[in-house]
């Protein structure tokens, strides 16, 4: 959205004030809404640092330490990490834009329409390491714009942002690319003939070692959990690929989608380098992950990147055609206001009678309990254990979300029986003779894990399931073991070794 004639309205300094207000209204949120499982995994990570963990790299992880310093252990503690890289991205935004011929306005606007997709508001919140991640990418964005423009010091800039980009989560080198138009220039490839593309460059790899440190103490198993474990191709086809365009387009807002790959595509026709840098690096995530997608399923959220930078270029350049913008910010605060009420009013949405019976109704339960019933299902556990005993589950999720609604002072470990690949940090945070001999709770939302348990402890019995009820129905049991002495906590409850 070019000035023109128009009057100059947004300056730095409202534009900066734009930014306070959203992190005030972000603060708001992450202190109401309910904490999720994953969000109780970073915290719970944060207990116990490191150099990296089983499968994430470690700067989200280590982040909510100092808000839990000031804030304590709340919700606010635990979302303040994911609150300052959404305002690190607005930031990021003015300077960016200013590269590519915009201002204060564009800057402002793009953050306006940002906030009017769901992907991107709730994201701003909501603890994660993608929102770590997308922050580093539109800073490295921001310094290969301006290498292409023929800025040495840049290389710095480029190099900082993709290494606490990878801190955060490792798809952050898809913006590699972004200096290919760069590098056409003869002016920039003069760069190459100085020695701070490689000083940035080492620099960038000693901000990683983090990374390669844990994975020399562990066999590299992180990064065999990256490259295959956490990967189940199957055959080749399109579904995955069509639902991963189709979640992103929903939760980015349809008609938006279609005005900005349509800004997209005007940008890109201008053949100038510095735009051609955003444009490649706006584009990198949704060539590479629908290419992904063709063997196995892939994350809407995954095309975070790529919808802060192409609403750049919608911003900075006209935006038309405007019903369409019009309509998909209408679209995007809809949804954004529905999803927000339905995680508020929650508990009220399983009291309703559902005029739809059977299967939609099933749905509605299922998805909506797991965030309603965790208090109630916390406070069972809590009034059921005993001295001495140590809860556990074979869901990371609700080990370290009962650890957080306790406020850290429930003693919860997790068990891992029945599969799973993700959330096994805590399999690294215990030594063996640290837990043989223990007596566990353990609580789990499936039926049938006595057997495996026997195995692995002297005696195991079977209490009566807790039953959440709402509406006169039961929409969620939860059943519980009483397992004593443990004997073999090896590969179950932890993988280190003795001593180790």
């Amino acid at each position: 959205m070019n000035a023109g004639s128009a009057p100059v309205v947004w300056t730095d300094r409202r534009f900066y004030l734009l930014l306070l207000a959203f992190l005030v209204v972000h603060a708001v949120l992450a202190a109401t809404l309910p904490v999720s499982g994953d969000e109780a995994y970073y915290w719970d990570c944060s207990h116990h640092p490191d150099w990296a963990t089983y499968d994430q790299p470690p700067l989200m992880m280590l982040a909510p330490i100092p808000f839990r310093a000031l804030l304590g252990e709340t919700r606010l503690a635990v979302r303040g990490p994911a609150i300052l890289a959404s305002f690190l991205i607005g930031v990021f935004l003015l300077p960016l834009v200013r590269r590519l011929g915009g201002g204060a306005r564009e800057a402002a606007w793009t953050y306006l329409v940002l906030h009017a997709t769901p992907l991107f508001f709730l994201g701003s919140f909501y603890a994660s390491t993608d929102i770590g991640m997308v922050a580093g990418y539109i800073g490295a964005t921001w310094a290969a714009v301006a290498i292409a423009q023929g800025e040495r010091r840049a290389w710095w800039g480029f190099g900082i942002a993709v290494a606490l980009g990878f801190l955060a989560k490792f798809p952050v080198v898809l913006v590699l690319p972004a200096l290919a138009p760069a590098l056409v220039r003869s002016e920039v490839r003069a760069h190459l003939r100085t020695p701070v593309p490689y000083l940035a460059a080492a620099l960038s790899a000693a901000l990683t070692l983090p990374v390669w440190i844990w994975g020399a103490q562990h066999d590299w198993i992180n990064l065999d959990f990256q490259l295959r474990q956490r990967h189940n191709p199957g055959p080749v086809t399109l579904v995955h690929a069509l639902e991963f365009f189709a979640f992103s387009a929903i939760l980015s807002s349809p008609p938006l989608v279609v005005a900005i790959t349509m800004a997209w595509w005007r940008a890109w026709r201008r053949r100038d380098h510095a735009w051609a840098a955003l444009l490649v690096s706006a584009a990198m995530p949704m060539i590479f992950f629908p290419f992904v997608a063709l063997r196995e399923g892939i994350a809407p959220h995954w095309a975070g990147p790529a919808l802060v930078l192409a609403t750049v270029a919608l911003a900075c350049t006209v935006p038309r055609p405007r019903w369409l913008v019009r309509s998909g910010v209408v679209f995007g605060l809809a949804l954004s206001l529905a999803i927000v009420t339905a995680l508020l009013l929650v508990s009220h949405i399983l009291e309703v009678d559902w005029p739809f019976a059977g299967r939609f109704r099933g749905k509605v339960g299922k998805s909506v309990t797991a965030a309603v019933a965790n208090d109630e299902i916390a406070a069972e556990v809590g009034r059921r254990l005993r001295p001495g005993e140590m809860v556990a589950s074979e869901s990371y999720t609700n080990v370290h979300l009962f650890a957080f609604l306790s406020g850290g002072r429930m003693p919860t470990r997790l068990a891992r029986v029945g599969g799973g690949m993700h959330g096994l940090a805590s399999l690294y945070w215990y030594r063996p003779e640290e837990l043989r001999g223990k007596d566990f709770l353990f609580v789990s939302t499936r039926d049938g894990l006595a057997a495996p348990l026997s195995e692995i402890f002297a005696e195991v019995s079977e209490e009566a399931p807790f039953l959440i009820e709402r509406n006169g129905r039961v929409v969620r049991r939860v059943f519980f073991l009483r397992c004593r002495d443990l004997l073999r906590p090896e590969g179950t409850f932890t993988r280190l070794s003795s001593g180790q």
